[in-house]
């Protein structure tokens, strides 16, 4: 089986631990690297979450530190949602054995581009500063992406404005570089993420797994849930993992063709993905934007890749 070559490029985050495990239980995905962007908490904690995260499954792939800021505007933490570890509520140690390597995530991802005669699938599921960074520094390499699959966005609403998504209003000028640079994109936004949203019949089967990934899961969705529920929110949008099922489950979803651009100036609306949904410009329809999902299929199908994936026993040297 010839594996789907992909460089995750996230900020842990509990969404984004759900989806790193639905990716490294994955036989599909060939994983060549892992890059780290501040988003949800800085970039050290993300990049130790992301390495206690690969040390609980004895799993060897290697991480990248990137961007500690974004491009413009300070960064804002999310504490009331993920806490002040950006992942809080585990039971993993606090600080773990491995480190990150020495260069950076921009100058890996250059290299692995270069280095491979295959074409790489980004899957972005934090702002997109690392990423935008790349395509200013080594415009290059644009044709040996095959496509960035996003987390992020929204054709209707926001999450932290009325009319903003996290990730996106947390660099939008990265998103805009991002969005503008000719690479295919496929959008998972709010309008799907939201739909994807776990019950509490279903985190109760995630936990009667009883292995070691529905553990974490489970402590996962307890912390996070709970933080969710108190915005109001009803079920819990396990966001990030949208991106990855997308790409291993492409069948699961339904989405379209539309012209989508990042306000950058607007007082109430920047940071919105405004979607052209009725091609009102005409414009180039730039990004493939994630409307629908089977539900019930995406809970499946998560439940299925918790299952499989076991810890890794290194032999001793």
């Amino acid at each position: 089986m010839n594996r789907i070559p992909v460089i995750i490029d996230t900020d842990p985050g509990h969404d984004d631990a759900i989806a790193l495990m639905m990716a490294l239980a994955s036989k599909e995905l060939d994983i060549r690297g892992i890059t780290i962007v501040a988003g949800n908490n800085t970039i050290e904690n993300n990049t130790n979450n992301a390495l206690r995260l690969l040390e609980h499954f004895g799993r060897d792939i290697k991480v990248y530190r990137g961007a500690g800021r974004p491009l413009v505007q300070i960064q804002e933490l999310p504490e009331d949602i993920h806490g002040k570890s950006g992942m809080d509520g585990t039971s993993l140690p606090d600080l773990c054995q491995g480190k990150p390597e020495a260069i950076n995530a921009v100058q890996f991802m250059e290299n692995e581009l270069k280095a491979t005669t295959e074409r790489i699938k980004i899957i972005a599921i934090g702002p997109l500063t690392n990423i935008a960074t790349l395509l200013a520094a080594a415009p290059e390499v644009r044709d040996r992406i095959d496509e960035i699959v996003i987390m992020g966005g929204a054709a209707l609403g926001g999450n932290k404005t009325p009319t903003s998504e996290f990730n996106i209003w947390q660099d939008p000028e990265a998103a805009h570089i991002v969005f503008s640079s000719g690479i295919p994109l496929t959008m998972c936004g709010l309008d799907v993420t939201y739909k994807s949203s776990l019950t509490e019949a279903d985190v109760a089967r995630i936990k009667a797994i009883g292995n070691k990934a529905s553990t974490l899961t489970g402590e996962i969705l307890d912390f996070y849930g709970h933080a969710i529920a108190l915005r109001g929110n009803q079920g819990i949008a396990v966001h990030d993992a949208v991106a990855v099922a997308k790409i291993l489950r492409p069948e699961l979803f339904t989405s379209a063709l539309y012209n989508v651009v990042i306000d950058l100036d607007g007082r109430y609306t920047r940071g919105c993905t405004v979607t052209d949904l009725d091609d009102v410009t005409k414009a180039h329809k730039n990004v493939e934007v994630v409307l629908d999902v089977d539900r019930s299929a995406f809970v499946d199908y998560m439940v299925e890749a918790l299952t499989a994936l076991t810890e890794e026993v290194k032999p001793h040297a």
